[in-house]
């Protein structure tokens, strides 16, 4: 018999790869991603942070708590409000009258300041993480500088707080999509013994019980482990600073336990703000995002 073939013959297909080395290719695969995910969030302030990093896209979806009804719109102080009274007044187990002291800009008596579309952006002192004194604006303006950039955006944090912690604090940095950021560290939205979480599974807990800022240098310890977190996972540098243990950028912006803005370096004016936190979350991403493009396009 001839092994050779007619001139213009294609050749036999391939037989398919066995089902060992598939399977051989998908453990190694795992594998490295692992590795990758370990040895880049070594200093990450996360319990279990390689588990955390995996299950990530689950936290999306069962941490996706919508007020006002529609998850694809953010959400508004009225409607906030509404919901957290159903949620906490007269139920059995909650503890309304510490709600009402720990967050008093969701409550249907406040009338909500915060900075609006086209508004002045409220100034107000801060501190680096060294403990320089600076100030809200004084940063943004040097930041937008440093970058060449008409706007920053500026994204207020609380490690404390599950939801940021897990999701909302990486995807809200990645939908500046350009933008400079600039965070801004405030006080704890679940310290420990003052409002703590619900017990909470391995992969959401933090290796530290934070409790209630005393000092400057405990925000700025609390602080630096976020950014060590949001460093991890968005694998670049992050700058960051400190609300005054005053606590007046956390109250003028009720930033409480999260939220974002944009704002315009040469007006010092907010063009964007998202609804209150920690509520709908996808939609604020979104937002953020749509309005990042529109100025960068």
């Amino acid at each position: 018999f001839s092994s050779s073939r007619p001139a213009g013959t294609p050749p036999p297909p391939s037989p398919p790869p066995p089902s060992s080395m598939i399977r051989a290719l998908v453990v190694g695969a795992g594998a490295a991603a692992v590795l990758y995910i370990y040895i880049n969030e070594r200093e990450s302030p996360m319990k279990l942070p390689v588990m955390s990093t995996i299950m990530t896209p689950m936290f999306r979806r069962m941490m996706a708590f919508t007020a006002g009804g529609d998850p694809a719109k953010d959400c508004t102080q009225p409607e906030v409000a509404e919901m957290e009274e159903k949620a906490w007044k007269d139920v059995e187990g909650k503890d309304w009258r510490l709600y009402q002291k720990m967050r008093p800009y969701n409550l249907k008596s406040f009338t909500s300041k915060a900075p609006a579309n086209g508004s002045v952006a409220p100034d107000g002192p801060a501190l680096t993480l060294a403990g320089k004194p600076t100030s809200l604006l004084a940063e943004v303006k040097a930041l937008g500088a440093a970058n060449g950039a008409a706007h920053v955006a500026v994204l207020f944090d609380s490690l404390t707080c599950p939801i940021w912690r897990t999701f909302a604090g990486v995807d809200l940095t990645n939908a500046a999509y350009g933008l400079p950021v600039l965070h801004v560290y405030v006080l704890e939205a679940h310290a420990v013994g003052e409002f703590d979480t619900p017990p909470l599974p391995p992969p959401v807990q933090i290796k530290e019980e934070i409790k209630v800022h005393s000092s400057e240098e405990e925000r700025a310890h609390a602080a630096g482990l976020a950014k060590a977190l949001l460093e991890a996972k968005v694998g670049g540098e992050v700058a960051m600073i400190l609300d005054s243990m005053s606590n007046e950028l956390e109250r003028a912006y009720e930033a409480r336990p999260f939220r974002a803005y944009v704002i315009e370096v040469a007006t010092s004016k907010v063009a964007f703000a998202s609804g209150p936190g920690p509520f709908n979350v996808n939609a604020k991403v979104t937002g953020l995002k749509a309005f990042a493009k529109s100025v960068l396009s």
